[in-house]
């Protein structure tokens, strides 16, 4: 049989004549598109790229060389990468699009653009509590969350392939280094492997590897290195995931489905999830059974249960906990969790730190932030002691109200104010909130300092949760300890010393605007300064602040409705050393003097 040679040869000219068109189309318009695409990108999020150079690879390629992205905002460097190699798909460039196949950054360095926020860690009014959340910022939390929702929708098995090596990322004093992380599909499914370093208090090594297969289960190990671990504590951190995890792109949900398994060294959780475009909204379900206090210690590391470590614990427990928020509807949060006790016993005799001791008179070392350490007796051999009912109502009250309205309720740690805290953030845009309890706050104090981390916010719920239903140590007594340990200004601790500094005035003899002045103090002691004017007068925003703790008083019914007095009649005057810092301009030089001095002191 004759072949048909000439229309072969056509064909052939036909797809040569295509081929070169490709080839042509791709060297004049494919990075043109890829400049455009790529500024375009970096603008929708507040950079300005500048490249040394931008080539076209052939078949479908770019490759950009010491690419830098400064901020639109203020100009600091943002973004800065040797080498940025991206691949893509062929025939979307014919079409004028731009589809990325695979991408390849080294050598790079990101910082986010935010500023590091002081750690809100109680349950305190923020300044601006009082007003209305702001419908912006509203707006533009949802829409974060709406990207982080299509990013967890995305197709994962048409995800571009990512190769990262030496790539830092850092922002608010944290961050990680990536030696290695790499995305890439095969036949038996999506898998994901990283080394690198996390940063923030201390640098934590880890690597980890995921692998997604086509029928949805997602098997995940993660280790993470602790250092300061030594035998038999084990060294490491070891996270592991087993469980089935679907993409319902029709629905707009990712499901976490029931029968999930999580696992903590001998730790097992039982889990669940659902991530919802609608709303946004979230779900989360944990339930960890048949916990033993050897189970923890053979499962972390010594340095992430700190003192508790020495903790003489008997019995086992179960935790459950649960978390449900809808963004479009911030207040709806709802935040559960609970610890089922099965025998569960602390033996004060061998259990160190004891907390039994401070049931009687004993020595306090406080913890502060910056790791610094003061002491206090508590004991009537420290003048400044004062028992519970030698302080002033007024000011026990406020303090309760201000830090932890729910103290009398809660035992240790309180789910409604962490549901509330999470709304006010949210509404917020911000942190501004924390849930931290007079109890937690205790703990923190006494024993486990300030680290931003968090093992240390987990110890801290564990250790208040001890105290409250392991001790039999009674409300009265932690709130007495806590009213003369917390800071009120620098090198001021307890009551009666800021009664004293502020007021020349006893604690037991503070006046209700004193009282509601020392509350407000507490969240940020070191700048108390700022709720004063230059005159030593209180700034509005201050008697706002004081004025809507006394309300809420009068609603608990600590104090007398009629009793709580306008905004704008709240006054203080300063009688203690701490007037010296308002002096007037023509006061004696001695007492300028003074000031200067004890402004070098407590600033």
């Amino acid at each position: 049989m004759k072949l048909p040679l000439r229309p072969l040869a056509l064909a052939a000219a036909a797809l040569a004549a295509l081929a070169l068109v490709f080839v042509l189309a791709g060297a004049l318009f494919a990075p043109r598109i890829a400049s455009s695409r790529l500024r375009a990108a970096a603008r929708a999020r507040g950079l300005d790229v500048t490249w040394r150079t931008l080539a076209w690879r052939w078949p479908a390629g770019v490759d950009v060389r010491d690419l830098t992205g400064r901020s639109l905002a203020n100009g600091d460097t943002l973004l800065v990468a040797k080498t940025l190699d991206v691949r893509l798909a062929p025939w979307p460039l014919l079409a004028g699009r731009a589809r990325v196949r695979s991408l390849t950054l080294e050598d790079a360095f990101v910082r986010r653009d935010a500023r590091a926020r002081e750690d809100a860690d109680t349950l305190a009014i923020a300044a601006n509590d009082d007003e209305k959340p702001d419908a912006a910022v509203a707006e533009r939390v949802r829409r974060r969350a709406d990207q982080f929702v299509r990013m967890l929708l995305a197709p994962a098995r048409r995800l571009p392939a990512l190769h990262l090596e030496r790539v830092a990322l850092e922002g608010a004093g944290q961050g990680v280094t990536l030696q290695a992380f790499d995305l890439s599909h095969a036949p038996g499914g999506t898998i994901l492997a990283a080394l690198g370093t996390l940063h923030g208090e201390s640098d934590v090594p880890f690597d980890a590897i995921a692998k997604w297969d086509p029928a949805d289960r997602l098997t995940a190990r993660a280790e993470f290195r602790i250092a300061g671990s030594e035998p038999p504590s084990p060294p490491s951190v070891v996270l592991q995931f087993d469980g089935v995890v679907r993409q319902d792109r029709r629905a707009g949900e990712l499901r976490v489905e029931d029968g999930a398994r999580v696992r903590i060294g001998e730790l097992g959780a039982a889990l669940s999830a659902r991530v919802s475009e609608r709303g946004p909204a979230f779900e989360l379900a944990i339930a960890a059974d048949s916990l033993t206090a050897r189970k923890v210690v053979r499962s972390l590391p010594a340095p992430v249960l700190g003192p508790l470590r020495d903790l003489e614990v008997t019995g086992s427990w179960d935790w459950h906990a649960s978390v449900k928020l809808d963004l479009s509807q911030p207040d709806s949060v709802r935040f559960a969790a609970d610890v089922i006790p099965h025998g569960l016993a602390l033996d004060p005799a061998i259990s160190r730190p004891s907390l039994h001791a401070i049931l009687r008179p004993f020595t306090a070392t406080i913890h502060l932030p910056k790791q610094r350490l003061v002491t206090r007796e508590l004991s009537p051999l420290n003048p400044h002691f004062r028992t519970l009912d030698e302080i002033s109502p007024y000011l026990r009250d406020a303090l309760v109200t201000n830090e932890d309205g729910g103290f009398w309720r809660h035992r240790g740690f309180n789910t409604e104010a962490i549901g509330l805290a999470i709304a006010a953030n949210l509404k917020a845009g911000s942190y501004r909130r924390g849930a931290g309890t007079i109890t937690m706050q205790l703990a923190r104090n006494l024993w486990l300092g300030h680290q931003r981390t968090l093992s240390r916010k987990a110890q801290e719920v564990v250790m208040a949760w001890l105290l409250e239903h392991q001790t039999g140590i009674p409300k009265e007594r932690l709130l007495e300890i806590y009213l003369n340990i917390i800071e009120w200004g620098p090198e001021l601790h307890g009551a009666d010393e800021a009664a004293r500094w502020y007021f020349d005035e006893d604690a037991g003899a503070l006046d209700l605007d004193e009282a509601l002045f020392l509350a407000i103090l507490v969240p940020s002691p070191s700048k108390w300064r700022w709720r004063l004017d230059s005159s030593g007068e209180l700034r509005p925003f201050a008697r706002a602040q004081m004025h809507f703790i006394a309300n809420k008083m009068a609603s608990k019914g600590w104090l007398d409705p009629a009793a709580v007095p306008p905004a704008d009649s709240l006054r203080i005057t300063l009688r203690g050393p701490a007037r010296l810092l308002f002096a007037a301009p023509d006061s004696t030089r001695a007492g300028a003097a003074s000031a200067d001095s004890l402004g070098a002191v407590f600033e």
